[in-house]
């Protein structure tokens, strides 16, 4: 009885120094944290001296650096009222904004002069008993709300569906040189870097023939990681990225013929690379698709008429509900709202960038960059680590020697 009561005891005190004592980690969350301000203004820069700083890094088409990607802010509101009239999408839609906006004002003009009797028309023939002229745009603009929605919403699934593309072409890319690095072997140890090397520049071809093939370019001279005779094998080429999964498919295959001898797990080996150059392939059909097959064209034209209709026809019921001249502003800024969000639907329905009259929306150069800048990554780092076990191998064995004398 005694002793359970000296363990209930015991129970209780640990518990309540439990309560009253603060956990390290907190203590030292609490003296790591700045006394001055969250976010100082004086904070030293950062250093992009690590690997994984440099993850953070990206490198725009232009070639600056940025420590991450442009996102919105709400504290920007000021900011992109203020660059309206230089936005790219208003400047897309003006030549319709201006023959609305110029319709507004004949409308408002007819109206003026009817109410001022200096034309004579004839009123009775809009004298109804609950004359509403604003009756088929109420109808109408829950199909045009639909419509819209409908249509931005897709454009923005084919803008997703090609990222989704682009980051299985990365991360496959980085699993197949990190493979190839690591565990390919040949029986001829001193031309086994040589193979390596030979997978891994066509690795870092792949993006950058897979991004030129999508916004319908040739330039060979931009594969500076290849050497004069692989730049000819793509010479001949239709399809670059293709070509890229033929060359590699081919020394692959090359490397386990000649590790048969030295390597037991070598058809095991070729069949795990063969199977990620597979899905690489698969990434070639899944952003031919999105490129190739556009938004049908009766859609899209169906919804153009039917905004188009709907805006010009908007000053005739304005003119009965507003002073005749705030008519135009208001259609002006009726239209830029349809407009301008029609536009956008058209715009990132095509991610890749093949036409030259719509703006770039993914940033396919910062990609391939990102992929060159991770396998030359991967080549330092294994060759720090082979470097480190050849010096462990080194240091091994002269104890081994020392130890039988």
């Amino acid at each position: 009885m005694r002793s359970r009561r000296l363990l209930a005891l015991t129970t209780l005190l640990v518990a309540a120094h439990a309560l009253v004592t603060p956990s390290r980690r907190v203590t030292r969350h609490a003296e790591a944290a700045p006394s001055s301000d969250e976010f100082p203004t004086d904070a030293p820069a950062r250093t992009q001296e690590t690997y994984l700083d440099r993850l953070a890094a990206y490198a725009d088409e232009d070639g600056y650096t940025l420590d991450a990607p442009t996102r919105y802010s709400i504290a920007d509101w000021w900011l992109n009222l203020r660059n309206l009239p230089s936005s790219s999408v208003l400047q897309r839609v003006q030549g319709h904004l201006v023959a609305n906006t110029f319709f507004a004002i004949l409308v408002s003009g007819l109206a003026y002069a009817i109410r001022a009797e200096h034309l004579s028309f004839d009123t009775t023939l809009l004298e109804t008993e609950h004359l509403n002229l604003g009756a088929p745009f109420e109808l109408s603009g829950g199909i045009l709300g639909i419509l819209l929605a409908f249509r931005t919403s897709q454009s923005y699934d084919r803008f997703w569906e090609g990222r989704q593309v682009w980051a299985k072409v990365v991360n496959r890319v980085r699993a197949t040189a990190r493979t190839c690095r690591a565990y390919v072997t040949t029986a001829a140890p001193e031309h086994e870097a040589e193979e390596t090397a030979a997978l891994l520049r066509w690795l870092e071809a792949f993006p950058l023939a897979l991004k030129q093939h999508l916004r319908g370019e040739r330039r060979l001279d931009e594969f500076h990681c290849l050497g004069n005779e692989e730049r000819r094998e793509l010479e001949s080429a239709d399809n670059l990225p293709l070509a890229c999964t033929y060359a590699l498919s081919s020394r692959v295959d090359a490397v386990r013929r000649a590790s048969e001898d030295t390597q037991s797990a070598s058809h095991l080996l070729w069949w795990q690379l063969e199977s990620l150059l597979l899905e690489l392939q698969d990434a070639i059909g899944d952003a031919e698709a999105i490129a190739g097959t556009p938004v049908p064209l009766s859609y899209s034209r169906h919804t153009s008429r039917l905004l188009s209709i709907w805006t010009l026809g908007s000053p005739i019921i304005l003119v009965q509900s507003m002073p005749l001249l705030l008519v135009p502003p208001a259609t002006a800024l009726l239209s830029w709202m349809l407009l301008a969000t029609e536009e956008i639907g058209h715009i990132i329905e095509e991610p890749f960038g093949i036409h030259d009259d719509r703006p770039k929306i993914l940033p396919l150069q910062r990609y391939c960059d990102i992929v060159s800048r991770d396998l030359a990554e991967e080549n330092r780092l294994v060759e720090r680590a082979v470097a480190g076990k050849r010096g462990a191998a080194e240091v091994d064995e002269v104890a081994d020697v020392g130890g039988l004398y």
